[in-house]
């Protein structure tokens, strides 16, 4: 086996570099004990990871370049910065949300050799995890989006509904002729109600 591959293990979301023929066995071994799957692609050492993502129509683009020295450039420390949106970017990020269907929130992760190739390693949907500094902005972006499809969707032409009617006041039903009165006839005198602090005998 060729030295530079890294084993992926979908089940676990785990990603093992191996460089030799012996670490690969020892990766199969315990992929066959936890009775799962892996894969395996060529090793990239990269420079730095880019990420571009895609909110309607607002795009970010940023640069995650390890510190720590660990060839995941996510794990230890690591400066995340925005960069630059470029025509290229945003190829690659509206390119992949045509091919699902036109997908209005996406996201495309990359990596940047240190050889100066770029290579394309994962395509994210509306699962995305925010990033950067501007996490409130992007929550915001998609909140507004989503309320505007919903107004689409279920208010074609774009109109609003109306308020709501106040209650119209309640009138008493007429009485019919002939029914009984409850209490003292018209025209006598009424009882007076005993005053607070007071009982009748």
């Amino acid at each position: 086996m060729n030295t530079g591959y890294v084993v992926l293990i979908p089940s676990s979301s785990q990603q093992i570099k191996v460089e030799n023929q012996h670490d690969y066995q020892d990766v199969t071994s315990m992929v066959a004990m936890a009775k799962t799957y892996a894969t395996t692609e060529a090793f990239i050492d990269s420079k730095y990871d880019i990420r571009i993502q895609k909110i309607g129509s607002n795009y970010k683009a940023y640069m995650r370049t390890s510190i720590s020295g660990n060839w995941k450039a996510n794990t230890g420390s690591a400066m995340l910065e925005q960069v630059a949106m470029t025509e290229r970017y945003r190829l690659w990020v509206d390119s992949c949300s045509e091919m699902f269907g036109g997908l209005d929130i996406c996201a495309v992760k990359a990596v940047h050799s240190k050889d100066g190739r770029d290579y394309i390693i994962e395509v994210m949907d509306s699962s995305m995890p925010l990033i950067g500094e501007h996490v409130e902005e992007d929550k915001q972006l998609m909140a507004d989006l989503v309320i505007s499809k919903m107004s689409q969707l279920l208010m074609p032409g774009g109109t609003v509904p109306s308020p709501l009617r106040p209650w119209a006041p309640q009138t008493k039903p007429a009485k019919s002729p002939g029914q009984a009165q409850l209490g003292p006839p018209l025209g006598q005198p009424q009882p007076r109600p005993p005053t607070q602090g007071t009982f009748p005998f």
